[in-house]
This record gives C-alpha cells, structure tokens and sequence, in this order.
C-alpha cells in the first residue's frame, strides 16, 4: 500500500495519459494500407456476433454492426486461405446480412440489398464486459456469462433480481440478497432494497457498474456494507446483463474482488412499444405483481431519442401465508403476556396462567427460568414487503460529423416500500408492584414464588418483566435514485476510439416508523409511575437505563394534583391508557443521502503490427468523488447512558466522502493465429486509505479448431466502504464465551460470561482489502453447434473488514484497547468495561481489517443448438457451478472454517433449459437445482421438533421447474405466459432460520403464474 497525496502527480498522469491516448490516435493515421492478398483466416462455427469479433481480430480490420440485426443469428465459420470479403462472405452465409467498406476501411454490416455504404452511426463496435477494448470475442481468455433480453422475457421476472437469484454464480451464503430479507432494523437489508454478490463474497466484494460505469451506492447500508441496489434501476430499461465472475480491478477498480456485474441499458429504439403483465401465486393468498413498462425511440436527421418508462406494484408476502412457515421451529420466549421475576426472592420467572384468564394454554410453557408465554414471530415477519415503483430512462445520441457522437442518458427511479418485523422484545423492564393493573390473583402467584406473607413486601421494590410488545416493527420506505451521463465519442481514421464522459448520480431514502418503535425510558417511566396524564413527569422512581433497574423514590402525580398514566403490562397488553401510545410510540424518522460524481476518458483500437498480426490497446484515466450521509433520528442513537433508546430498535450513523483517481491500460496480443495474451493493469489513489496497483495476465489458446484453451491470474481490492470507515455506533448484542476469553470472565474458563448489550463502532482508519484470483479452463466444440465449457477458479480475499468479537476482546485485554470500571467507557470509543469482580460487562467492538476468506469451484456450461428441423429450432442449455471450498477465518487467531456444504453454503447449484422456437410460437422450460447442506439448528430447536441435542442435520436439495410459452400475433402483438416453479414444490425445511426456510438460497412463494402482453406500434 502506497500513500500519495501529491495532487501534482495526479494532474500530471492524467494528463499524460490522455495526451498518449490522442498521440497515439493520431500517430499512423497516414500509413499506407497494404493491398488485399489471400491469407490463412480461421473463425470457428458459432454465434455470428462471436464470429464477425474473432474475424476483426484475425484481420485486424474494424466490423461495425447492429447487435439488433445478428441477435440469434449463427455462422457457419471459415478456414483456410481466402481473401478478407471471401471470408466475410462465409461468415454471413445464409444470415441475410451483407458487408460493405466504409472509407476508413471499417466492415460494415448490414441487410442484403441495402446501400453500399449504410449509416455508421446505427452501427455497433460492442465492448465485451471483461475488456475496455472493443471488438473483443465473447468467447476471449476470461469466462463471462450474459443474460440476454430473451433470457430476461422467459424468467417472468418483474425486477432484475429475480433473474440475478437463478445465477449458480450468484449463490452461497447470504451475499446476494432481495426484499426477502429485508427489515427495519439496521442489520437487515434495507427495505425495498436488493443487491447482488458473485461466489459468496458479499456485495461490497461485487462491482456493479451501469454501461460499464459506476453507480451510486445505496444511501442505506446493509448493516454496515455499502452496496448498488439493484430495484434502483427498472427492469424496462435492461437490455441485457454481463456477469463476469472472476478478479476485475485491473480493468475496473475497486469492488470488483469477485467479479461484476453490468447492467446494459436500452438504445436507439425505433417506433413504439407498451407492455403489460400480471402475475399472481396459485396459493390462497394474494401476492399479486403489476407490470407496465412503454418504450418509444425516434431518429431526426442525426439525432436519436428513446424513453422508456416503468410501473410495478406488488403486495406483501408474509411467512404466515403459507403453511410450513406459518409457525416457526423456535418461537419466542417472550410473549405478549410477560414473565415476572424480583431477582431476589423469586426462584422462578411467574407469567399470567391460562386458569386465571392469562397466557392461551397452548402457547404456555415453563423452561429453565420459569413459566413464559411463547409466541410465534412468523405471524408478523414480511416474506417479500409491499414494494411500488416508477422509473424512467432517457437516452439523446447526436452525431457531431461522420466520426464524432454526443450521448447522453437520464435514468430515474422511485420506490415506496413497506418492511414489518417481529415485535420488539423488551428485558428486565422495571415494574412497579403498586401498578393498579396488577390482577389479583397473578399478586397470589409472585407472593407464593417469592414465599412472602403479604404481596406488599414487594413494594418499593422493582418487579423485571421480559415480554414483547404488542405491534410489530414496521417502517415505510421512499427512495429516489437519480444518474445522468453525458459523454463524446471520436472515432479516428486510424480505427481509434476516444471517449469521455461526465457522470453525476445520487440516491435519497427515507425511511419512517409507522408501528412498534416505542421509546424505552418512556416505556419504563410508564411502567414505574413516572408519567401523568398530561404528559409532565415526575420522580415516582429513578430509572437506571444502562442495565435497566429502577430505585424508589415516592414522587406521584395524585401528590401534584394530577393522574398517573399506568402502563398495563397485564392481560396480555391489550387495554392501555388513552394517551400513552402518543408518548411510547416515535416515527424514528431516518434520512440518507449519497452522491458521485466522476469523469472518465480512454481510448482503444489497433497499437501496431507484430509478425502480420495487429496489437490492439486501450489506455484511460478516472476521476470520481463519493459523498455518503445516513442520519437517524436522534432519539435513535445509542448513548453511553441509554444504550437501547428505542426497545429493539437501533440505527447507526455515517458520514463520509472521499476523491478517488485512477489510470489503465490493457493489451491485446494475438502472440500466433491461435495463441492470444491480455494484459492490463490499473493505478488507484484514494485520498482516505492510500494507493493500490492491480495487474492481470489472460491468455487464450486454440490448440485445435474446435479446442479453445484459457488461463488468467489477476489482483484487486476492495476500497472500504463509506458506510465502514464513517460509520457511526451500531447497538448490538452479545455473550462473552468464558472458555474463549476467560480474560474476560475473572481468568475463569467455566463460568457464564456476562449478556452485553455492546456496541459496533467504525473505524476511520481502515486499510483495503485485498484479493488474488486465478482461473483456467476451456471451451470445446465437437460439433459446429455445441460447446462444452469448464472453468476452475480460485479467489483468496485478505484483511477483511469485520467484527471477529472474541478476538477484539483479547485485544483490547492485552492493551490494545481502553479496559474501564463500569460506565465509564464513552458511546462511540472502542474498548471494554470491566467489573470489580474482573467481568466484562460491557464492549464496544470497533471493525479492522482481520481475517481472510478463500474460495474455490468449478463452472459447467454446455450449448447446443438444433435448427431447422420439422418441428422447429431448439437450443439447450446447461450452467453449473460446484464450490469445492470456502475457507473463512474470522481473525488471526481464529480457526479456519470451510463453509463448503455448511449452513447456506451449497456446493451444486445448476440449471437447465431448453429452448423451442416454431414460426410464431416459442417455449421454453427450465430446471433448478440446489444442493443439500448442513443445517445450522440451536440444541432448544433440535429438542422442539423431537430430534436429540447433539443430532447432525441436513437441509435437503431443491428442483423446481419453470416454463414459458409465448406467441406473436403479427408483427405488432406478442403474448407470454410464465409459470415459475411449475410443481409447486415447498422450499426445504430449515431448523437454522427462524422462518423455518432459508429465504436466501430457496424461495416459498410457490407456484407462480404470470401473463405479459406487449404491443408494437
């Protein structure tokens, strides 16, 4: 790592970057073209977009065409010694495409019959995702997986995600993550919000880019990773996705540890089109998804213009709709009719009984710590919230001359969702035993407990209650995202490209509590007494909120004149005081705001001539500025005096901004006919961490015709995000583990270690995280229609940014960190708080830079194609990825886990499709596998469904089953029908998740059905 903060440095290389760019545009503009001879030309059999890129390379001469005109399309290839336009002639044969030359002598393609020199501006040189240099064969040194426009229309997907989710590359663990998830809780993925992960590493490992550009960050973090939230942009607007699943910062930059993803935008329509879809489950319940997206595009003279715009709507989705996760394996011991307990002369924890009109009889339970009422969260937790958005896109092309186009893109889109959680729990909440809702005979059942003569021996004394409050949690979400690109583009005589561009992006949320965020030391001032009818407090009781206790002090509203507002813990919490819910109850209103700006310039095209083959590069500079701010409501944020300021409900805060410069280049050398070298490497310097530099090597070699060989070895890094190195306090909860830590539990390895109430804070000073990935495999072709891909990979991610809290613990013991008396630790200062008894009772964990995870697998992909039989054209498909290992150690000093096949880690996941197409009708059906894996149950759960303690247990293997079928009616109509998991097969049961199902690798919304129309005008 390298700190630079020499600002004359950087103005110095981009500009010389830039300068060598346009030098070495202009430079050879003037030499001679050779005259066409025949010459050995080998393009292999395949997609006719991959041939006419193979060919540019082996000739070294620009083919411009209209992705549009050769989507589908195949070539038949050629081999031998032949001329460029024999050769060309081969390549089109029975496309229906022709070639002409342009006079730059650029190929360009276009209709049979059309004229001879067709308009160039309507023409594609397409830029693979996993190059900057344009032209470049899909089927290049680094495997790369694309789904298309086809493959979006038969998912029946209505948001990106849920096409994302179907990826193997895009399973294990609990990276890639949809509303599913969601909650409005910190730690939870934001509501509304989706993000994906490549190989497991998490979403902050996985750059997303749009038109190969960056985005701006969610304003809401998912705990504390920063992510691009994929619902920001609408699924109308999607052309088509590149997911390159391997190390990118060479070319790219920071993120790309894993891999990225690339959202390609809609461009150059021409007329108009509406379409509308509706898509609903077959169960009971109702989970109905709307759909209407229009696209129109016109050219005037030399400028185009499309819009597109979107509207969605679906309704909620709870696990209580549907019967194997309507009631969970391990429901919560704290209930709506609360356990009471004096913490001193009571042995047991006492709940109002069902013979006395309490708890219903078949959710009263008694445990190690007495009676409880359980109660079942899945009633309340939202599956899939209630999500509404509206988005649009605008796109203006002009051409400025033959050679020169300015483009511009504004991409819109808001979002109102819906998130709702369990009800908050609260524990050890002071009551008041002169509370006048106190029931008669629960006073007989504590004085019996406690063996007291009379109940009022318990006065002036607290009375603890654990329980759940009534309402769920629930908040509403709005978000607004904006991105606006402005750019130009040059192409030289030579063959050069030179672009740049200007992006501007920002996202606004806001998020608001409508249920269940009640104010804890209102709450427990209306349990003691404290508060009167008007509102005014009095000192009935002193409450102590940092381990919740309360001391007698006498104070009562009747003494002022007035009424005390009792809160009524019993009777199940039902009848309250008219005016209470107006002091408990806050909106805990939420505000984020993120901003980027960034300016980008780079060229590419042919470099020189090496032994009759041409070099091609690409050279470019960056420059980017973020802004991140997530403000919670102050009443919120934990202080070191109420550290739980709203009853399990908590928010963090984060600031920060940062300048960010960056300058690449990359080689194209085609060393043999069928040997060819990539190289790039990319300098980053960022104003807060320091510098990075990320070289990669990738080479393709074709032994054989129908045997495509490659390897690739590369670093990145990941910059740490806005959300970490800003990051506010995060309140948090954990058990100190005494054999782990006996440091921390008076030196003792068997006693219980102390239930903290803790606290994440950021950490200003966090370095990059760092990774190294290799990968080799091949393509094989035995026929003209099939190819066979296998691809091994390998990812070793170092210096994770996390929490490892045993190891902060040792730490912070060995002096690394403050060690204080108790409440003496200030809100926000990492280090521990330490009893005179030589316990830890409280911790404030700070992240760091700490272990390292290291994964391995191989990826399946097989191709054929049948065409032009009676029945019509067919194509399979198969994409696979096996994970061989996932090793994780958490810190230095911890153990190295391999997740492989552990809990939300399998190791298969595969799907395979077949595709039929018949004059107007098409049809596809698709199968889903995931493998079985560990469970992760607690030993109360194992006990609950009847299984011994010490059971080892698996999460079974999932298939399902999707179709489509569609029919054109005309040139203008186009009918779809998708039926997503055709069986209706339940997900798997899962003893590790409260909701009984892992809502991350599996899906409960079951047999779903969706029709689309679409109309072209």
């Amino acid at each position: 790592m390298i700190r630079s903060d020499t600002h004359g440095l950087k103005l110095a290389l981009m500009l010389g970057v830039a300068m060598a760019t346009l030098v070495t545009t202009a430079g050879a503009a003037h030499a001679a073209r050779a005259q066409e001879t025949a010459r050995a030309i080998t393009v292999p059999a395949g997609a006719l977009d991959d041939a006419l890129r193979r060919f540019a390379l082996v000739t070294g001469r620009d083919v411009l065409f209209s992705s549009q005109a050769t989507s589908g399309l195949r070539s038949g290839g050629v081999s031998g010694a032949t001329t460029q336009g024999q050769a060309l002639d081969a390549i089109l044969e029975g496309s229906g495409l022709g070639w002409s030359q342009t006079t730059s002598g650029a190929y360009a393609i276009s209709m049979s019959g059309a004229a001879d020199q067709p308009d160039t501006s309507q023409l594609d040189t397409v830029t693979v995702t996993g190059s900057r240099i344009r032209g470049l064969p899909t089927d290049g040194p680094v495997q790369a997986r694309t789904i298309t426009a086809q493959d979006i229309r038969e998912s029946g997907a209505t948001q990106i995600i849920d096409v994302l989710r179907d990826l193997p590359a895009t399973s294990g663990g609990s990276g890639t993550f949809s509303t599913s998830t969601s909650g409005p809780l910190s730690s939870n993925t934001p509501v509304g919000a989706a993000g994906v992960s490549l190989r497991g590493l998490g979403t902050s490992a996985t750059l997303t880019l749009i038109n190969s550009r960056r985005a701006s960050i969610s304003s809401f973090a998912r705990g504390q990773e920063s992510f691009i939230d994929a619902n920001s942009i609408p699924l109308a607007a999607i052309e088509r996705v590149d997911v390159l699943p391997n190390g990118a910062s060479a070319l790219y930059g920071a993120d790309a540890v894993a891999g990225v993803v690339n959202y390609i935008l809609k461009d150059d329509f021409e007329g108009a089109e509406v379409s509308v879809s509706y898509g609903d489950s077959t169960a009971g319940t109702d989970e109905g998804r709307v759909d209407v997206s229009a696209v129109a595009g016109t050219t005037i003279g030399n400028q185009s213009f499309m819009i597109v715009a979107n509207w969605y709507r679906r309704n909620a989705f709870y696990d209580r709709d549907r019967s194997y996760t309507a009631d969970s394996f391990r429901p919560s011991q704290q209930g709506f009719y609360p356990s009471f307990n004096d913490l001193f002369a009571m042995l047991n924890d006492q709940t109002e009984s069902p013979a006395n009109g309490g708890c219903p009889a078949s959710d009263f339970r008694t445990g190690n710590l007495g009676e409880y009422c359980q109660v079942d969260t899945n009633d309340f937790t939202a599956t899939d919230e209630q999500f509404e958005s509206r988005g649009a896109l605008f796109t203006h092309k002009a051409r400025l001359g033959n050679n020169t186009e300015w483009f511009n893109e504004l991409l819109y889109q808001e979002s109102d969702s819906s998130g709702t959680g369990s009800p908050s729990n609260f524990s050890r909440a002071p009551i008041d035993p002169e509370n006048p809702n106190f029931p008669a005979s629960f006073r007989e059942d504590l004085r019996r407990e406690a063996r007291f003569s009379n109940f009022s021996s318990f006065n002036r004394f607290p009375i603890f209650a654990w329980g759940k409050l009534l309402e769920p949690r629930a908040v509403e979400v709005e978000s607004q995202s904006l991105r606006f690109v402005s750019g130009l583009n040059h192409q030289f005589e030579n063959g050069w490209t030179v672009e740049g561009a200007l992006t501007l992006g920002g996202n606004d949320r806001t998020q608001t509590g409508t249920s269940g965020l009640v104010r804890s030391a209102a709450f427990y001032d209306a349990n003691l007494g404290n508060i009167c009818t008007d509102g005014s407090r009095v000192r009935r009781w002193t409450v102590d909120l940092t381990r919740p206790s309360a001391r007698y002090v006498g104070n009562t509203c009747e003494a002022a004149g007035k009424t005390t507002l009792w809160y009524n813990p019993f009777n199940g919490q039902r009848n309250q005081a008219v005016g209470l819910e107006g002091i408990l109850e806050t909106t805990a209103k939420r505000e984020g705001e993120s901003r980027l700006w960034a300016l980008d310039v780079s060229g590419d095209g042919d470099l020189f001539t090496l032994n009759g083959r041409t070099i091609k590069a690409a050279f470019g500079a960056e420059y980017r500025h973020e802004e991140l701010s997530d403000t919670p409501s102050g009443e919120a944020v934990a202080t070191s005096t109420n550290p739980e300021p709203i009853l399990g409900f908590s928010s963090t805060s984060a600031f920060g901004e940062r300048d960010q410069w960056a300058v690449f280049g990359e080689l194209y050398v085609p060393l043999t006919d069928t040997l060819e070298v990539q190289l790039a490497g990319r300098f980053d310097d960022y104003d807060d961490f320091g510098s990075d530099f990320n070289p990669k090597v990738a080479v393709r070699w074709q032994p054989l015709g129908p045997l495509i060989l490659r390897g690739n070895w590369s670093t990145s890094f990941r910059a740490p995000s806005l959300a970490q190195s800003g990051a506010g306090v995060l309140l948090s909860s954990y058990r100190v583990n005494c054999r782990i830590t006996p440091g921390a539990c008076n030196g003792s390895t068997t006693a219980t270690g102390q239930a903290l109430l803790s606290e994440d804070v950021g950490n200003p000073e966090l370095e990059a995280e760092n990774a190294e990935t290799y990968g080799f495999g091949g393509v094989v072709k035995p026929t003209d229609d099939i190819a066979i891909g296998l691809d091994y990979w390998d990812i070793r991610h170092e210096s994770l940014v996390g929490l490892d809290r045993d190891d902060f613990i040792r730490r912070a013991l060995a002096g690394e960190f403050p060690v204080v008396g108790q409440g003496l630790l200030p809100t926000g200062t990492p280090g521990l708080e330490r009893s005179a008894t030589g316990f830890v009772t409280d911790a404030h964990f700070r992240l760091s830079n700490l272990g390292f995870q290291h994964t391995r697998g191989v990826d399946f992909t097989y191709t054929q194609h049948i065409d032009d039989m009676a029945w019509g054209d067919f194509t399979a498909l198969v994409d696979a990825s096996y994970l061989i290992a996932f090793d994780r150690q958490a810190s230095v000093g911890s153990a190295v886990i391999d997740e492989a096949g552990e809990y939300q880690y399998p190791q298969l996941v595969a799907t395979a499709k077949l595709r039929w197409r018949n004059g107007d009708w098409r049809a596809s059906g698709q199968v889903n596998y995931t493998s079985d894996y560990r469970d992760d149950p607690d030993p109360r759960t194992l006990t609950a469904v009847g299984l011994p303690t010490t059971a080892i247990v698996n999460v079974d293997a999932w298939t399902t089953v999707d179709v489509s079928l569609s029919r054109d009616f005309g040139a203008s109509t186009y009918v779809q029908l998708n039926i997503r998991n055709l069986f209706d097969q339940d997900a798997p049961r899962v003893l590790g998740s409260g909701a009984n199902v892992d809502h991350i690798n599996h899906d409960t919304l079951g047999r779903f059905i969706t029709v689309k129309a679409t109309r072209r005008f």
